[in-house]
């Protein structure tokens, strides 16, 4: 009678991370790199090292730090030379999505829509305004930079045909969830809002939360803690 073979001890299990999915812990960070490395681009620049590109990053980001991130993302640059600059941002690009076009359509044009609307204009060439919804009849059928301002009453029957994938979100609290509610019906996938409240959205919305007054807050507690020092 043969003796049962034992079963083969089982191999530790390796997880292999795959570079995108680790890269979204650090996209932030990754996003700063890319910026980085499009500065350097403009400038002729061709090779970066890790210190170099942690220089350009600044906010506190060392080199060993931009190093373990890039290492993620599979075998990049090479040791005493550096990073290809436009190969890194063309890959860096890719996963954060900028390697495309997007249209954004925003909701509340007051002075905050007005100013971020400006500024995606003209500092974000990957950011176009799509769509302007306002209810101030001095703002509704005039146009900025081309784009119609049209009514929020009117978002449904608009909004669609605008080929927008993203919102912006600059109303007051009370009416932020409404429109963020009516947004993702018209096909947005992705919010930024500006409202200081929490948005009960489905989870394959993307939204990120932007409370200017929580973040000033900040940097008063800063303020405060230096004049006791």
């Amino acid at each position: 009678m043969k003796s049962a073979r034992k079963p083969a001890a089982a191999k530790p299990s390796r997880r292999v991370l795959r570079p995108e999915g680790a890269a979204v812990i650090n996209l932030p960070r990754l996003f700063l790199y890319h910026r980085g490395l499009e500065d350097s681009v403009r400038e002729g620049i061709t090779l970066l090292t890790s210190e170099e590109l942690a220089g350009r990053v600044g906010r506190g980001i060392s080199s060993a730090q931009v190093r373990k991130d890039l290492s993620r993302l599979g075998p990049l640059g090479r040791r005493g030379q550096g990073y290809n600059v436009v190969g890194l941002m063309r890959k860096l690009g890719r996963l954060l999505g900028l390697d495309r076009d997007w249209r954004i359509a925003i909701v509340g044009f007051g002075y905050l829509g007005h100013a971020l609307a400006g500024f995606l204009e003209y500092r974000e060439e990957k950011f176009h305004i799509g769509g302007i919804f306002d209810s101030d009849p001095s703002l509704v059928g005039t146009r900025w930079h081309g784009v119609r301002i049209s009514h929020v009453d009117d978002m449904e029957k608009v909004l669609p045909a605008l080929e927008c994938s993203m919102g912006v979100v600059t109303v007051p609290p009370d009416a932020a969830q409404s429109v963020a509610e009516r947004l993702t019906a018209c096909g947005i996938g992705a919010l930024l809002n500006f409202a200081p409240t929490k948005l009960k959205l489905p989870a394959r919305v993307a939204v990120r939360t932007i409370d200017l007054a929580s973040e000033l807050s900040i940097l008063t507690h800063h303020l405060r803690r230096g004049l006791r020092d």
